[in-house]
């Protein structure tokens, strides 16, 4: 017997004052990046002063997820805002070290930890 049941994924998108953190829960693959890729996008429209993805509750990441990272780094990297991904959990660190992803993204294994490298960054436009 084989289980039908759907992959899931919940998101959660909350403000800090550092950033807008999107958190993710459950599994990252190919039928939920979109909603990933959809609530961090719209984290993004709201002009925040910087993006935190956490992924410490991912316990599945496809190449889908992959690539909705991939797409945060350039969205990012054009509009000079700093990015940070939270994974502490083999599911995502794998994934990310086997694709080399892991050497483009400011990765921490907490909010905090990211939270901290943002406030020590220059400001921008002094």
């Amino acid at each position: 017997m084989t289980d039908d049941r759907p992959p899931v994924l919940t998101v959660r998108v909350r403000t800090v004052p550092e950033a807008v953190v999107v958190a993710a829960a459950g599994d990252l693959d190919l039928g939920t990046a979109p909603v990933l890729r959809a609530r961090a996008k719209a984290a993004l429209a709201g002009a925040p002063g910087a993006l935190i993805v956490d992924l410490g509750a991912i316990t599945f990441c496809g190449s889908a997820g992959l690539q909705v990272l991939a797409e945060l780094v350039t969205e990012t990297a054009v509009a000079d805002l700093p990015f940070a991904v939270v994974a502490d959990g083999r599911p995502v660190l794998r994934s990310l070290q086997v694709t080399r992803l892991d050497g483009t993204l400011a990765l921490h294994p907490t909010v905090d930890g990211a939270r901290a490298w943002i406030r020590q960054r220059p400001a921008n436009g002094g």
